[in-house]
């Protein structure tokens, strides 16, 4: 019987949202699209905080898969520790690499659109240089 209730207020609930989605669905988009942005840009601005973030919970899985490992199934202890060590040294290294190469991606791509926009300013400054140069000689045979 209670079970029963239960069921007919999460499909009256279920409908109530679904009603409010339907009447509001542009309002809701709206709120999720800038809410994406936000968490997007957010993500963006500290994205070393969140791979070391997930670097730090990735180890923290490994210790629990060696806990889990070690109590639950019947195998050497030693060989469990071995293999779940190794394991936990090749991902957090692994992680760090990932880390590293993006860090250096990322920085050599800024270096790169830093050179470009110092090319076009050298040959804007060249094109400068040219037209003044001509402009001189003009004057120069003139006299």
């Amino acid at each position: 019987m209670r079970t029963v209730f239960l069921i007919e207020i999460l499909i009256v609930l279920l409908l109530i949202i679904s009603t409010l989605l339907v009447l509001f669905i542009k309002d809701v988009l709206n709120i999720i699209n800038k809410m994406n942005s936000d968490i997007r840009k957010f993500i963006t601005e500290n994205s070393g905080f969140f791979k070391i973030s997930f670097i730090i919970f990735f180890f923290l899985e490994q210790i629990a898969f060696i806990l889990i490992l070690n109590k639950l199934f019947d195998i050497s202890k030693w060989a469990g520790v071995v293999i779940a060590i190794f394991a936990l040294i090749v991902v957090t290294t692994s992680s760090f690499q990932v880390f590293i190469w993006e860090h250096k991606y990322y920085h050599s791509k800024q270096q790169l659109h830093m050179i470009n926009r110092a090319l076009e300013h050298f040959k804007l400054a060249a094109k400068k240089y040219d037209d003044i140069l001509t402009k001189f000689k003009e004057n120069l045979k003139e006299e």
